[in-house]
């Protein structure tokens, strides 16, 4: 149903929705990309305290 309200143009005007321009795009990848980095910090972080386990066979 989103996805629909973005493409549709009858209804994204309905919505009033507008084209993102250049600098909100930047943003918004930006904005995006903050988790992703603060997960692989947290990662190194967790590797350099418990060390590196890549497969643990068990018994």
């Amino acid at each position: 149903m989103q996805i629909t309200v973005v493409i549709v143009p009858q209804i994204a005007e309905i919505f009033k929705l507008v084209p993102l321009n250049q600098t909100q795009w930047l943003y918004t990848i930006a904005i995006s990309l903050v988790p992703l980095l603060i997960m692989e910090i947290q990662k190194k972080f967790e590797e350099v305290k418990f060390g590196k386990v890549v497969y643990q066979k068990e018994g």
